[in-house]
């Protein structure tokens, strides 16, 4: 009994320093993503609801990383973990066809929700961009809805992204199954890279739409999430596990550096010209390449500090804890935060006194966050 203890506290340790959680969630589950997850939850809803509030910018420290790039490439990497695993140890069409459900349900999500947000507007809430059932004919409207080329701003146009992304993916899992992954990066950098040229390119989002996010482009971040969760086993042993000090102090200063670059610049202390180089350099509508590369620095450092401080800081425990509970909830969350958000923002709630914004998102944070924990009309809202 005292050896099969010894053993088990052994293992916990093991996985605390590799950042998987050995509690609270499926065994063996990797607790740092999770946390990863929940801070882009964290970023998505204070830039929804509280804008101009001091939360907001807290939450934004990595300027011009927001939560829309970290969920793309997140939800690539653990793509590539899980459905690595489920063709391992069943059959590989049945983990695509896995994936091909996970399409509809979002794809079925997606129009339900757009369906919801046109019938309130008007009636409960005012927003521009969200169509009204009266903007287009009843055939021109199913039309759009169905071909998710129906796109509202405020969190709407998010979600046919994630079905073009799913779509492809076993056509990517094929191709690393046979060893082709160095075709999969070149042809992902290559559209990015066209992409930067011609930022319009893929775009399926109708006119009347809010700002879309282009697959063609977007994939530069889901793709090579894909590719590193796929052989997340072989970075680990051999790239990360024999530098991992290096690695930590060098990324981490790397970001420390560009954070510095981009808070730091001002006109009067200037390290590039600003008026030419800022909408090439960090833009997300269209994703530029400074702004792809600037979050994989950031995602990388992060990822390790994470790490570290699930297993040497005790202090910090509940909070990464709250954090790791959104990212296990995140399609949840996503969804409970747009009953939020949509009619917060359609209303005069945030208007003129900064201090009722910073309650306002205070609360949409903890009502989120209490809801995903308790897992209010959870048989309702999928995850």
């Amino acid at each position: 009994m005292c050896v099969a203890s010894g053993a088990a506290v052994a293992s916990a340790q093991g996985a605390a320093r590799a950042g998987v959680l050995t509690s609270a969630s499926k065994p063996g589950r990797n607790q740092a993503i999770d946390v990863l997850r929940g801070l882009c939850i964290v970023m998505m809803i204070t830039a929804h609801v509280g804008t101009s509030t001091l939360i907001n910018q807290s939450a934004h420290f990595l300027r011009f990383v927001s939560g829309a790039e970290g969920f793309v490439f997140l939800a690539g990497l653990v793509m590539g973990f899980v459905y690595r695993r489920k063709m391992q140890t069943g059959k590989v069409f049945d983990a695509y066809k896995a994936i091909w459900r996970r399409m509809l349900t979002i794809w079925l999500v997606h129009c339900g929700v757009v369906l919801m947000a046109v019938a309130g507007n008007g009636a409960f809430y005012n927003h521009a961009q969200i169509p009204r059932f009266s903007t287009h004919a009843p055939g021109e409207f199913v039309y759009l809805l169905v071909s998710l080329k129906l796109q509202p701003g405020h969190a709407l146009n998010v979600l046919p992204l994630y079905v073009f992304l799913l779509g492809f993916a076993p056509m990517v899992f094929e191709l690393m199954r046979r060893r082709l992954t160095w075709l999969v990066v070149a042809a992902s950098v290559g559209l990015l890279v066209y992409t930067q040229y011609d930022p319009g390119v893929g775009s399926w989002a109708h006119g009347s739409s809010g700002d879309a996010f282009p697959p063609l482009a977007w994939q530069g971040l889901f793709v090579p999430g894909l590719c590193i969760g796929y052989h997340y086993g072989f970075i680990r042993d051999r790239v990360i596990a024999p530098r991992r000090t290096a690695l930590l102090w060098t990324l981490s200063l790397l970001l420390v550096a560009t954070v510095v670059v981009v808070w730091v610049h001002t006109p009067a202390f200037a390290f590039y010209d600003r008026a030419r180089w800022d909408a090439l350099l960090w833009n997300r509508h269209p994703l530029r390449l400074g702004r792809v590369a600037y979050f994989f620095v950031a995602i990388a450092a992060l990822y390790m500090l994470v790490q570290v401080a699930l297993a040497r800081v005790g202090m910090l425990r509940p909070s990464l804890e709250a954090l790791a509970l959104l990212g296990r909830n995140s399609l949840y969350s996503f969804l409970v935060h747009i009953a939020f958000s949509i009619p917060i923002t359609g209303s005069a709630l945030l208007t003129g006194n900064p201090i009722v914004a910073e309650a306002v998102t205070a609360g949409v944070l903890a009502s989120v966050y209490l809801m995903a924990r308790y897992q209010v009309g959870r048989p309702w809202v999928p995850n």
